[in-house]
């Protein structure tokens, strides 16, 4: 039994339970995970985190279960990766698996950008780039919203006449104020020096 949704990186929240049964539904309460290790899995391709005696996604200790019941959010069950509605499986080393309802991870705090746009200018022509706030795992951030100051970075100046490259009309090197909608911004950019570049933002 797990609550959705949850959010991708951090521990689990609300009431997030794992029961042990016999064959017609009845709690065991005897159940031991240090004498039949549990094996979380899950279907979005992340990884679990957190549980057992060494915090990876095996409940392997005498007190994971209580009358035969682990909470799961108590053993700090963490779930890292792609986010999207997805299933987690359990798995004991004796016994039938259990596959849980679907549980929609959220994308985490915003941690990193990206910047989002051809890989080829042409000096002096503008082009729209995107710039967009993701969490650890690459997801995009959506709670990231509102105006930012980004400063661009790495691109040069031409040589003659000398002209700074722009972000939304702002000379890189400069803070450029940009609201961000759902984790993502977007405005025009102009290169001006013939070169191989990596764009930066901070």
């Amino acid at each position: 039994s797990l609550t959705s949704p949850q959010t991708n990186g951090t521990a689990f929240t609300g009431t997030n339970t794992l029961t042990a049964q016999d064959a017609y539904g009845n709690t065991v309460t005897t159940f031991a995970a240090n004498t039949n290790n549990v094996t979380v899995t899950n279907s979005l391709g992340g990884t679990v985190s957190g549980l057992g005696s060494g915090g990876t996604n095996v409940l392997n200790q005498a007190g994971d279960f209580t009358s035969g019941v682990a909470n799961l959010t108590t053993d700090g069950f963490i779930y890292t990766g792609i986010s999207g509605a997805g299933t987690f499986t359990f798995t004991p080393a004796s016994g039938t698996a259990v596959t849980s309802s679907s549980v929609t991870i959220n994308a985490g705090a915003a941690t990193k950008f990206s910047i989002d746009g051809s890989t080829d200018f042409v000096a002096g022509v503008g082009q729209t780039v995107a710039i967009i706030a993701q969490d650890a795992s690459g997801n995009t951030a959506t709670s990231y919203t509102g105006a930012k100051n980004i400063t661009f970075s790495g691109a040069a100046n031409s040589p003659s006449p000398s002209t700074v490259p722009t972000f939304g009309g702002t000379n890189f090197g400069s803070p450029h104020n940009i609201s961000f909608t759902a984790g993502t911004a977007a405005a025009t950019m102009i290169l001006y020096k013939a070169e191989v570049a990596a764009i930066n933002a901070s």
